[in-house]
Parts: C-alpha cells; sequence; structure tokens
C-alpha cells in the first residue's frame, strides 16, 4: 500500500542552499505528497526563494525558537502517514526519498528509517575536518536499531512521532535528533529504527576555522548545558580536558595515519578556543540561573504578599 508523505525543511538563513534543497526534492523519483518549509525566523531571503518552487508550502515564525520547535512545526502542519525531514543544506539523490518509502511500506513493523549525509564541500581544511570527524552517518552497511537516526535525513512514521511526543524545545540547535529516538525507543513498544546507507543526501555546508570549532563544541557539550543548572568548576574542566583529548588522542593520529597531516590546524584552534567557550558558557549558566532564582523569590513574595 502506498503511503502519504510529507516532508518538511526547518531552515534558518539558509538562502544560500535552500533552492538547491527544494529542487532536489521537487525531483525525486518518489514525488513527496507535500512539502513544508518551516522558516525559522530568517533574516534573509530564505522565505522569498522557497516561494518560488512551486507546490512548496512556507510555514514563518515570526523569532527564531530554535530547530527542535521547527521541527516540531514542521510535524504539526504535515499531513502523511510518512513524516520525513531534510536539513536545509542538504540536497536529496533522487531516489533518496524512494529508497526510504520503500523500505518502510514493505517493513511494516519498522518505526524510522535513515540515511547518510555525505559531505560534498571539502575545499577548506576546516570543511575537510568535518567530514572526517562529524560524520552524520554509519558506514556503508545496514545498521539495526541504531543508537539514533541523524535528523538531516529521516523518514518516521507519523503514529511513532506523535507516541514519542514532541522534539524537546529546550535542544535549540543540537541533540534533538538523539532526544527523538531516545523517545521512540521508550515510548513506541518493539520500535525498531534502520539506516540505509543507498538513501543519501548531499551536505552543503561549508565550515571556517571559527565555525568548524563552534559545531564541534556544541556537538560535544550542548546537551550538557542546554538547561542553566549549577556546575562545579571541576566538572566544566573535566568536559573541556574530554574535548580536547578526543581531538589529540584520536583525531590528530587518524590525520597522520591518512596523510592528512594540514588538519593539524584545526586541532590547535580547538584546542585555544574550546576552553574559552567551555568557561563562557559556565559563566552564562550561572548568571541565567541567578536570574531565575531571583524571579523565583519575586514570585514567591508577591504570592505571600497577597
Amino acid at each position: 500500500m502506498s503511503l502519504k508523505i510529507s516532508v518538511y525543511v526547518p531552515c534558518y538563513n539558509a538562502e544560500r542552499t535552500i533552492g538547491a534543497c527544494l529542487a532536489s526534492l521537487i525531483a525525486q523519483r518518489r514525488k513527496p505528497d507535500e512539502i513544508l518549509v518551516i522558516d525559522d525566523g530568517s533574516t534573509d531571503r530564505t522565505q522569498l526563494i522557497a516561494k518560488r518552487y512551486p507546490g512548496v508550502r512556507v510555514i514563518h515564525h515570526a523569532v527564531n525558537k530554535g530547530l527542535a520547535t521547527a521541527r516540531n512545526t514542521g510535524v504539526q502542519y504535515s499531513k502523511g502517514d510518512l513524516i520525513g525531514s531534510i536539513d536545509s543544506d542538504c540536497a536529496a539523490d533522487p531516489h533518496w526519498l524512494r529508497i526510504l518509502a520503500e523500505e518502510l511500506e514493505a517493513n511494516p513493523e519498522l518505526t524510522g528509517v535513515a540515511g547518510a549525509v555525505n559531505e560534498t564541500e571539502r575545499s577548506t581544511i576546516a570543511d575537510r575536518w568535518r567530514t572526517y570527524h562529524m560524520r552524520q552517518h554509519y558506514g556503508r552497511g545496514v545498521v539495526e536499531n541504531p543508537r539514533f537516526l541523524f535528523g538531516a535525513n529521516t523518514l518516521f512514521r507519523r503514529s511513532a512521532l506523535e507516541a514519542a511526543g514532541p522534539y524537546s524545545a529546550y535542544l535549540r540547535t543540537n541533540g534533538e535528533d538523539f532526544e527523538i529516538c531516545k523517545k521512540i525507543y521508550a515510548n513506541v513498544p518493539d520500535a525498531r529504527l534502520r539506516y540505509l546507507p543507498s538513501a543519501f543526501v548531499h551536505h552543503l555546508r561549508r565550515d571556517t576555522l571559527k565555525s568548524i570549532a563552534h559545531a564541534y563544541w556544541r556537538y560535544q557539550t550542548y546537551v550538557s548545558w542546554s538547561r542553566p543548572h549549577l556546575r562545579s568548576i571541576p566538572r566544566t574542566l573535566r568536559q573541556t580536558a574530554y574535548c580536547v583529548n578526543l581531538v589529540w588522542r584520536h583525531y590528530l593520529p587518524w590525520d597522520f595515519r591518512n596523510k592528512q597531516r594540514d588538519l593539524i590546524w584545526v586541532a590547535f584552534y580547538i584546542t585555544a578556543v574550546l576552553p574559552l567557550l567551555q568557561f563562557r558558557q559556565h559563566l552564562k549558566n550561572r548568571a541565567d540561573l541567578k536570574r531565575i532564582r531571583k524571579k523565583l523569590e519575586a514570585a514567591g513574595t508577591a504570592a505571600s504578599g497577597n
């Protein structure tokens, strides 16, 4: 039985890549029944470009609310039995949706499927470092029940997303894909996920040394910093040491073994920048927690006065 498919694209200031993304969806061998663009408060030409593509529905957030909230909007407004997502800086292979949809239609016990995110931009050392060390795939073989499916390339049954509950809005920019898969495994009886490398999208992201250092920091630490909380300095130091050691004891030896010695500059840059990012976030969390406590105290004083 052919199921109705919705595909949504969460985006924020994506004018460079949104056109390629939407063109790739329109060119799919298995056509989506609807395409939604969730414009999360963009201040560039993203919305204008998206509206040029026939059959694309644009839903606009007046302010930027974060990736997790944009995903919730995509699920809420979609009408399909299957709900797919592709990031705005990706372009799908023409057979991408056909492969994912046929897998779910042929295997009713499957809850969700996803494919590989292949890097196409490799002109700078930052882009090549991302290609080798921030991979969004599980290799060339099919993987049953991976820890999570990378959010840039997924297709879930609507029933599974509804049972799992919404994406966690406090995870504004990272970790929401891991969290939703965790919820699916916990809340959907006999949940099964599958990774299919043949269903791939091309990642069009471009990085600089600064942006790759920030991306790596968020990837490694974002979930632990996502809510204001009192954290000891020793814990922050341990996390910082772990992230830097991973670069020097794992990634850098790989670079030398594979004759990518120029990537050492990324290791030096991350080593210099990541501690600063960590302690800036440490101070921000303490300040946020202090403001929250003051608000609660003020609210308590007002309530007692009444």
